[in-house]
């Protein structure tokens, strides 16, 4: 795809990305939250939890996929596509999709790149920068994120 497309997005997916960001943000219940996160294109299942102040998938939210019983707490943020390079360097814009597998659980501010997918039943830690893929039933944490121990 069009690396200036990646970076930027259509105009249309970024003012109802915008239009729906805010309520997403302030709601004062999960299942409104979850409501508005879905009217700006994010694929999420059934009784997901998002907390206040999340930002996920600003500029392509379709790329992003929160599975049933998913917990993503407040201020997580769930990144779809990266633009250091695109902005420093003029080159590719590292986008992909990013996959919250079942229960799984995210600590409050932990940040979730581009084409990274965090196993069923994971726990990423508080603070946490999640930049490849988490192992099903694993607990990770720190910068960035490395597995702490298996859950069984």
């Amino acid at each position: 795809m069009d690396a200036n497309y990646m970076a930027r997005g259509n105009l249309w997916s970024r003012v109802r990305s915008a239009l729906f960001q805010l309520p997403a943000w302030f709601s004062p219940h999960t299942k409104l939250r979850v409501l508005f996160h879905r009217l700006r294109g994010v694929k999420i299942g059934k009784k997901v939890e998002i907390g206040f102040f999340c930002i996920i998938g600003n500029v392509h939210p379709y790329l992003i996929n929160i599975e049933d019983g998913a917990v993503v707490t407040a201020k997580v943020v769930l990144l779809e596509h990266d633009n250091a390079f695109y902005y420093s360097r003029g080159t590719d814009v590292n986008f992909g999709p990013v996959f919250i597998k079942k229960k799984s659980f995210l600590g409050i501010g932990s940040v979730v790149l581009p084409n990274v997918t965090i196993g069923e039943r994971s726990i990423v830690g508080p603070n946490s920068v999640v930049i490849k893929d988490v192992p099903p039933g694993t607990i990770v944490g720190g910068i960035p994120a490395k597995i702490i121990r298996t859950i069984e």
